[in-house]
């Protein structure tokens, strides 16, 4: 018979792959290594694994154990998870995005990877807070996120604007303008579902 309180250890130990890979994401573009990326897909590939044992799981307590007040967290719960799986996504998004920026050895300027620098930090407080309370299993914890939310979609317009001109000016290729611009757009999506994880965590009583 499922037990909500497994699952829920289940949850946690997803939550903190999922923040793991986003770190080891950004490491990788930091030091451009290819042997941190492979490692990183494969916890891509761990990630869609929880996620598919966690909504069996999920169903199965649905159908057999949950009492009626249990089954608004348990709807809570299967978006969370479905979250983390979107996130692993948009890491490997990123790490394709890397390697060819190893590959082809393309060139960001200075401004930019501290653009970049600080998109990731915003949306790895967020995540931190968010992994925190699941791991806390205290989800009033997640208010904070709630209550600082970054306007990330203003940042990111900022940021594109800013890149686009330094590729008129010459400072980039436009090959490596438009791999910059996507890892910002993946990462604004990180950010999202980070704050969607908060939102579905926060109607669980």
């Amino acid at each position: 018979m499922q037990n909500l309180n497994s699952i829920k250890k289940d949850i946690s130990e997803m939550a903190g792959l999922a923040l793991k890979m986003w770190e080891e994401t950004f490491k990788t573009f930091m030091e451009h290594d290819l042997d941190l990326l492979s490692k990183v897909l494969e916890d891509e590939n761990k990630l869609n694994n929880f996620e598919k044992d966690i909504d069996k799981q999920l169903v199965e307590f649905t159908r057999t154990s949950a009492k009626p007040e249990e089954k608004l967290k348990v709807a809570a719960y299967a978006e969370v998870v479905g979250d983390l799986e979107l996130i692993g996504d948009y890491c490997k998004d990123i790490l394709e995005r890397v390697q060819i920026k190893i590959e082809e050895k393309l060139l960001f300027s200075d401004d930019a990877v501290k653009e970049y620098e600080q998109l990731y930090q915003k949306t790895h407080d967020a995540m931190k807070e968010v992994v925190h309370a699941i791991n806390r299993d205290d989800l009033s914890l997640v208010q904070e996120v709630l209550r600082h939310q970054q306007h990330i979609d203003t940042l990111v317009d900022e940021y594109r604007q800013k890149h686009t001109e330094r590729m008129i000016n010459g400072v980039c290729s436009p090959f490596a303008c438009n791999m910059f611009l996507n890892m910002l757009d993946f990462t604004a999506a990180v950010y999202y579902h980070t704050k969607k994880i908060a939102k579905s965590l926060s109607r669980i009583k």
